[in-house]
């Protein structure tokens, strides 16, 4: 009878400390998303700032260039764009977020920031497209140096907690 409960114990400590594990690497993850789609958003100002690229054909030219994480999204709003279904960029641009960013570790704010980006992407002239970009990119540059700086005291505290709630629970149960 006591073997079961060693062996109870052992499984809740290592569970919530997987737990605690999991929670320190999404933010980790998120750092990643963050730097790729910054990098994904470099790429296509150069296409629009110095081919003079349009904005559906740069955005099929990242597609063809990139498979990440971002490569479905992309993907699908580029042949939304080449559909001509009548539906205007900010509308495919917000589905497209909604519906293919859902295995990124993306946060909400992040997202609704990717949104507001392309509300004020698709009907702009060159130059308002490419201030828009940069400000976007900025914003991006922001939520990186703020993740980063906060990750590695988030990581530890959740690596922590997730260790010593297992033992918490463990002590209770005994």
């Amino acid at each position: 009878m006591i073997i079961f409960k060693i062996i109870g114990c052992i499984m809740v400590i290592a569970s919530s400390a997987g737990m605690g594990f999991y929670f320190s690497s999404e933010m980790k993850c998120r750092i990643d998303d963050l730097k790729e789609l910054k990098k994904l958003i470099v790429l296509l100002r150069g296409d629009i700032r110095y081919a003079n690229t349009p904005l559906p054909e740069a955005i099929s030219s990242i597609t063809r260039r990139h498979n990440g994480n971002f490569e479905a999204f992309f993907k699908k709003v580029s042949s939304q764009l080449h559909e001509l279904s009548g539906l205007t960029f900010p509308d495919i641009w917000k589905k497209s977020v909604d519906l293919n960013l859902m295995n990124t570790s993306l946060t909400k704010k992040d997202k609704l920031y990717l949104i507001q980006f392309g509300d004020h992407l698709g009907y702009l002239d060159k130059d308002m497209q490419i201030n828009t970009i940069d400000l976007y990119i900025t914003q991006l540059e922001d939520e990186i140096k703020e993740a980063s700086k906060s990750a590695k005291e988030k990581a530890y505290l959740y690596n922590s907690v997730g260790i010593m709630a297992g033992i918490f629970i463990t002590i209770i149960m005994l």
